[in-house]
């Protein structure tokens, strides 16, 4: 039935009359007095949600997808078999959106190609590797300044790091010799830094470790014993690290083992706070983002290395804490280490992932893309630099030896992906055998 106006049967002398004008005008100031409350009460409502923390969603386990039919990647793309991580940010970013917006960027950012070198490694073969840099298209160097576990790798003026850290086994000759020469050569510094995964600093100050209901240190199935990530003193610890490697003049301040231990065991451990996702995640970007607060302003970048499979893996990104896109809000690089031997058999439905590091390499790198693309879209993401497998995984069952032609590919995987900078790992420091893929 169709409204009626309840003003029809009012006459047009009365409506137009001295009342009816009076009444006319105080239901129209009513009105516009009404729309200006709403208006207001709109504001402040959208200013509260601004401000309102957004939830993780949780997404399901993924299932992998039939292999593609073309193994090279030249006639269809590889794409992700599973979800996007991008349903979790479907409108601000970052509720912190105007973090470190008065900071005055003037550092000049590289395009990284590096190997890692231990501290053992660069004592024996300074000379052998800038040579071998100045005929390759190597231009940077990733050295262990806290290293596996948890020594200092050279002396530190820090009263913090001294009283609390591991120093008395420093195994660097000359360090500040060392990064002068490879600045000679314009070879781009790193400083790794191994954080919760830590022996010697939980040996020193117990305080810091994750204990078991005993009191003891808890350890992982290798026998590492572990910084707590919840604790704001060991972020500043770590941060101070960072510090001292800046202050020697490396150019960048690389995270490794920024995560919580995913051993089954490790959930036994008194952290103070349950080990859900959502605190492991707030407690690593937490730290990570404090770590940039006070880092980038000396001038270094910010890297964070985390397992590839976290990339496109719910289980595993839940395990270790590390939330992909959240990291990239804060850090300069990321640095997923997608080492086809890390893959389990049938992983992208390969049957030995390591024994086609093109395929693997190149679906992980395009699970990126698609992890990071909101990141891309709102300018704010960490450049991706993935760690490479530089080393033949004998322990494998079906492992291929790794040579130029495995790390070549490798490397095509990743320019193809739309990618251009990457880090070789090889625990002896032997690249020689793989100089044919690194070009001039």
């Amino acid at each position: 039935m169709k409204k009626r106006n309840r003003y029809a049967k009012a006459s047009t002398a009365r409506r137009w009359s001295g009342t009816g004008m009076a009444r006319k005008r105080k239901q129209v100031i009513a009105a516009l007095v009404c729309l200006v409350l709403c208006a207001f009460a709109g504001i402040a409502a959208f200013r509260g949600m601004a401000k309102t923390e957004k939830k993780t969603i949780v997404l399901p386990t993924p299932t992998p997808t039939e292999a593609p039919s073309d193994p090279e990647g030249k006639e269809a793309e590889l794409a992700s078999p599973y979800r996007m991580y991008t349903e979790r940010y479907t409108t601000d970013l970052s509720p912190d959106n105007t973090w470190m917006e008065d900071f005055d960027d003037t550092r000049i950012k590289r395009n990284v190609k590096g190997i890692y070198l231990t501290a053992d490694v660069l004592n024996k073969k300074l000379d052998e590797i800038l040579a071998f840099a100045d005929s390759t298209g190597i231009n940077a160097v990733v050295i262990d300044f806290k290293g596996d576990d948890g020594s200092l790798t050279a002396k530190v003026t820090s009263r913090l790091l001294r009283e609390k850290g591991s120093t008395d086994r420093t195994t660097l000759n000359d360090l500040s010799g060392s990064l002068a020469k490879f600045k000679a050569h314009n070879i781009y510094c790193i400083a790794r830094i191994v954080c919760f995964r830590d022996n010697r600093t939980v040996s020193r100050t117990p305080s810091y470790g994750v204990r078991l209901a005993d009191g003891t240190a808890m350890k992982d199935k290798n026998g590492y014993t572990w910084l707590n990530p919840f604790l704001p003193e060991v972020w500043e610890f770590l941060t101070e690290v960072g510090r001292e490697a800046a202050k020697m003049g490396f150019d960048e301040i690389n995270f490794d083992y920024c995560g919580f231990p995913t051993d089954a065991g490790a959930k036994n451990g008194r952290y103070g706070k349950d080990l859900t996702r959502e605190n492991k995640e707030e407690a690593v970007t937490g730290f990570l983002k404090y770590a940039c607060e006070n880092l980038k302003p000396l001038g270094v970048f910010v890297s964070a290395d985390v397992g590839g499979t976290i990339i496109n893996s719910d289980t595993d990104a839940s395990a270790a804490g590390q939330n992909y896109a959240e990291l990239c809000l804060y850090l300069d690089y990321i640095c997923p280490m997608v080492y086809p031997s890390s893959y389990s058999n049938g992983y992208y439905s390969l049957k030995i992932p390591d024994a086609q590091p093109y395929e693997l390499v190149l679906h992980a790198m395009k699970d990126s893309k698609q992890a990071l693309s909101l990141n891309m879209a709102k300018g704010r993401c960490a450049e991706v630099r993935p760690w490479l497998q530089a080393f033949t995984a004998t322990w494998l069952k079906g492992h291929i030896e790794y040579g130029s032609k495995a790390l070549g590919e490798q490397i095509r995987a990743t320019y193809d992906a739309g990618y251009s900078g990457w880090l070789l790992w090889n625990q002896n420091g032997a690249y020689e055998v793989f100089r044919d893929a690194l070009g001039r």
